[in-house]
């Protein structure tokens, strides 16, 4: 009775949340919620109404480039007709939007030429077909838009499914900075929008590494600099302040290189919000997403590629992120034939606090030959459930790319079955991880990710935070925060983290952080060192009581080896760079793979047991350790739930899953609130109730329990009063 239950109130959520409709004016509107969404590629109705998904690809613009006036007006039409009939049919629709600019060559070995590329021929003949649409020809032709080396060259990108040989066909990327350029892309754009789509998942939207040194672009910089980098402190900084006379830096270590990387990603996301602003002049609730998020992650891919995602999530940015985060089976969530745990969780974590908890879609690895040679249905159904689980435990959304198995389809339908438990729901957590990119793009290093990685390693359920996330004192709910080693962080966000203090709540500090301000020059002031009642950090461990709360300094001294890990050069690697495993330590190959260095390792182990110290009893977290057993909870205050995510990652890519039985579990409960029930599935069935006891012997009450197995994927739902 109670499952029949369930799905009724799933259908009527589905109909009433799917399709939201402005009763005044008619229009369609997409629920915008994580839980809503579930992704499959291909607009095939038997696939979506199987696999229970909301959101799929639907019918977008044709190129402007590659079609008459006359065959885009029609298939236009045929674009609006498709996507209103999948509306009407209660599916959220996107579309792929290209940004770079095709051409081809003889062959597929030939340099290709400014002059190759398609829209060139399209300027010179067809421009003023397109004119309503586009607006004025510009006075100077296409080959003036792509990005450019120092030396007027151009990187290329050749595109072939895998285990097929490239054709002569390119891609090479337009400058943001050009305005002809942003002027054809905003046109595409609002065609996009025109079609009746809901939003654009818009790809390589990045600056590629070793460009743009087009005139617009040093214009553009110098102007950036008199914006963001004050005369006094460009002449502190490098002894100059006429910013109009200065030469753009080129490598590591050249006069304003950290400004350059940083301006960079300043670029791509004001080039995200114009994208946005013209969609939305004809849909107001369009939504776009850049991809910029490759396999490589994190620090490497914002200062090579300027994938800033702090920026792109901030409000009138992007609305989702789509992420390419998987480095081919090397990153695939599973246990390796050596028992490690291959985890995503860090960079999930990290996407989630970057995009404030807008949706984030997963693009991962492909489950399909050659990528898994000969996979079995067991090997395809094991591993697309433990690739939507590892998603679901951290608030994104897995892209389904194939004909789904089993598997997956029985995970989709749990997850349909509880959609009105997921929907409003926001990561949480006693403890909170401070990330920044802003370190790595002053060529500094960090080790958030890594930190991440021994906090779930432990079975403790934490979130990540981003520089914005201290202004907005907003941190009430983190009894904990863990500065993992941040050497820039302006006196500002220092003095946030001192009130968060006096208010109650404790910070542990790993390493001289804040020594440098936001422009990587000295302090003049070191606030964090002044609450331990020092003007320099102290030599060794100190903690100190301040008003209600507490802070704890660890010392962390970088070593000459800088914790950075021995890693093989990749013959193959993607156009978002390289792993930078020779610059920075919190890359991949340490926290997906398990490689931290062992001397970095021995830290945070050390700064993780200072935490069950002060937060014992305040923490949700596994209590025995079970380390291929990942723990994540999210809360949804409106509903008065806590939800609890438990990831088993004993997979294989045999397909054979290892369930885990008897795993006790300590869940922090809210101030003032009572527990009404607690609900339970580990073998993706029906939620049932679980016996628990609660204790009030810690500064909260807490719930334990012991859930009897869990198979990939486990959800506990409490409900409070």
């Amino acid at each position: 009775m109670k499952k029949t239950i369930m799905t009724s109130v799933f259908m009527i959520l589905s109909l009433l949340a799917g399709c939201l409709q402005n009763e005044t004016k008619g229009e369609w509107q997409p629920l915008v919620d994580w839980g809503h969404w579930r992704l499959g590629q291909k607009a095939d109705l038997d696939f979506l109404k199987r696999n229970h998904m909301t959101i799929t690809f639907g019918s977008g613009a044709p190129n402007f480039e590659s079609i008459s006036r006359e065959e885009f007006n029609q298939k236009m039409e045929e674009a609006r007709l498709f996507n209103a009939s999948y509306h009407e049919k209660g599916y959220i629709v996107l579309r792929y939007l290209s940004t770079s600019l095709n051409g081809e060559t003889a062959t597929n070995k030939d340099q290709p030429r400014k002059d190759q590329i398609d829209y060139l021929d399209f300027y010179n003949e067809r421009w003023n077909d397109f004119a309503d649409l586009l607006g004025p020809r510009p006075e100077i032709d296409p080959t003036s838009w792509i990005m450019v080396r120092p030396d007027g060259s151009f990187p290329h990108y050749r595109y072939a499914p895998y285990g097929r040989e490239t054709t002569g066909e390119f891609e090479a990327w337009g400058c943001p900075d050009n305005p002809d350029y942003v002027q054809v892309m905003e046109a595409k754009i609002r065609a996009q929008a025109e079609t009746g789509i809901d939003g654009s998942y818009v790809d390589w939207t990045h600056i590629a590494g070793g460009t743009c040194y087009c005139d617009y672009t040093r214009a553009n910089f110098i102007r950036y600099l008199k914006e963001h980098l004050p005369p006094d402190l460009g002449q502190a900084k490098y002894g100059t302040s006429d910013y109009d006379q200065m030469q753009l830096p080129r490598e590591r270590g050249n006069d304003f290189w950290m400004e350059w990387v940083v301006f960079r990603g300043f670029t791509v996301a004001e080039f995200h919000r114009k994208l946005r602003q013209a969609a939305r002049e004809v849909n107001p609730n369009f939504l776009i997403s850049g991809n910029i998020f490759g396999g490589f992650g994190y620090g490497p891919i914002a200062y090579d590629a300027a994938g800033n995602i702090e920026l792109l999530g901030r409000s009138g940015y992007d609305d989702f992120i789509y992420s390419e985060m998987q480095e081919f089976l090397d990153s695939a969530p599973r246990k390796t034939e050596d028992g490690i745990k291959i985890t995503n969780s860090p960079a999930l974590k990290f996407l989630s606090a970057a995009s404030h908890g807008k949706p984030v879609i997963v693009y991962a690895t492909e489950i399909t030959p050659p990528i898994f040679p000969n996979p079995t249905e067991k090997c395809l159904s094991a591993m697309a459930q433990i690739n939507i689980a590892e998603a679901v435990a951290n608030h994104a959304i897995f892209r389904e790319k194939r004909e789904t198995p089993p598997g997956a389809t029985t995970m989709y339908q749990f997850l349909a079955a509880n959609e009105q438990y997921l929907l409003g729901a926001q990561l949480s957590g006693r403890v909170a991880v401070l990330a920044s990119l802003n370190q790595y793009l002053a060529d500094e290093i960090s080790f958030a990710f890594s930190a991440s990685r021994v906090l779930a390693d432990r079975g403790i359920a934490h979130v990540m935070l981003i520089e914005d996330d201290l202004l907005t004192d907003n941190l009430a709910p983190y009894d904990l925060i863990w500065l993992p080693y941040l050497p820039l962080l302006s006196e500002e966000k220092q003095k946030a983290l001192e009130r968060y203090v006096a208010n109650g709540g404790k910070l542990l500090v790993s390493g001289e952080c804040g020594k440098k301000n936001q422009y990587n020059l000295p302090q003049k002031q070191l606030v964090l060192a002044n609450m331990l009642g020092h003007q320099q950090y102290p030599v060794d461990k100190k903690e100190k009581e301040i008003d209600k709360g507490k802070i704890v300094y660890l010392p962390l001294s970088i070593p000459d080896h800088r914790f950075l890990i021995p890693a093989k050069a990749k013959s193959e690697f993607t156009t978002f760079g390289p792993s930078m495993a020779d610059v920075f330590p919190d890359i991949p190959e340490g926290y997906t793979r398990n490689r931290i260095h062992p001397e970095l390792r021995s830290k945070l182990e050390t700064a993780v047991d200072e935490i069950l110290k002060l937060q014992d009893k305040n923490l949700t977290r596994l209590t025995e350790l079970h380390p291929l057993v990942e723990i994540t909870s999210m809360e949804n205050e409106e509903k008065n739930i806590l939800l609890l995510h438990l990831v088993n990652y004993d997979v294989t890519l045999d397909g054979d899953i290892t369930p885990r039985e008897k795993i006790p579990v300590q869940i922090s409960l809210p101030d003032d609130m009572q527990v009404k029930q607690v609900l339970y599935a580990g073998d993706l069935t029906q939620l049932k109730p679980i016996q628990y006891d609660i204790d009030t012997s810690g500064e909260r009450q807490f719930l334990t329990t012991v859930l009897s197995e869990l198979g990939i994927y486990g959800l506990i739902v409490v409900e409070l009063n």
